[in-house]
């Protein structure tokens, strides 16, 4: 008799925690929908990465060229130098052209610094089949993710194009202008989907996904795959996106 109480008053916790009234999912990008194998802090691999796009454009590179193109990208590396406003790829990889003295195709140039860091990007195994539930249930989806280095939509968004199909509005940090945890995106993602904070969980796999989202009053999900605690505060903790389906009151 006891054991079968304590199993009734576990599913009453269970029920009690499901949120009610939810109309849309928001989502972070890279390891949340999206696996990369690069680390999230990419300086380590700067050498390569401007290898590659100076092979993309035709530049022929000198020792100097990496060491002054390397001090331009720490400027604006947002693992080295926080930031929540956001600048562009155009402001960045001009700023390395000028220092170099070289004018160059600068899209080929973008293109193969980027393309570098996003080889073997792929969606985690139950990604498309929660989107795909998801939007059965008739939840909105929606997109806030920042990009690295200023990257344009057309690079950054890449990315979840096979996604696009579940997808209502993707937003990134260069359409607002400013980087999570500001309420800038959050703002308008809210907009975008024309709902309320209550109407929302956000889910992310970083410390500034949650805080703007509780900012806002958003519930909040944290993506954790690894076996490491982390406690930011979230609502929720998910080891798996499918997991989300056992808080959502459908």
């Amino acid at each position: 008799m006891i054991a079968q109480e304590t199993e009734e008053e576990m599913l009453k916790m269970l029920f009690e925690k499901k949120i009610k009234g939810i109309k849309a999912v928001g989502f972070d990008v890279g390891h949340t929908l999206i696996k990369y194998k690069n680390p999230l802090n990419w300086q380590g691999l700067y050498r390569s990465g401007l290898e590659h796009a100076a092979a993309a454009s035709g530049v022929a590179l000198s020792e100097d060229m990496i060491l002054s193109a390397t001090e331009v990208l720490l400027k604006y590396n947002t693992r080295v130098n926080y930031r929540e406003w956001e600048t562009t790829s155009d402001n960045i990889f001009n700023e390395i052209l000028t220092r170099w003295g070289i004018q160059t195709d600068l899209y080929n140039f973008k293109y193969g610094f980027y393309s570098f860091f996003k080889a073997d990007a792929e969606p985690y195994p139950e990604t498309i089949d929660t989107m795909k539930k998801l939007k059965q249930h008739g939840i909105k989806i929606g997109i806030l993710t920042d990009v690295a280095y200023g990257m344009d939509n057309e690079f950054s968004l890449e990315d979840i194009s096979v996604l696009s199909d579940f997808i209502d509005i993707a937003i990134t940090s260069v359409d607002v202008g400013f980087r999570k945890p500001n309420s800038a995106g959050y703002l308008k993602l809210l907009d975008s989907l024309a709902i309320c904070p209550d109407d929302m969980i956000f889910i992310g796999d970083e410390e500034k996904d949650i805080i703007g989202a509780k900012k806002l009053g958003i519930a909040s999900a944290l993506i954790n795959r690894s076996k490491e605690i982390k406690d930011f505060g979230q609502d929720h903790t998910f080891g798996s996106l499918s997991e989300i389906f056992s808080v959502l009151d459908l």
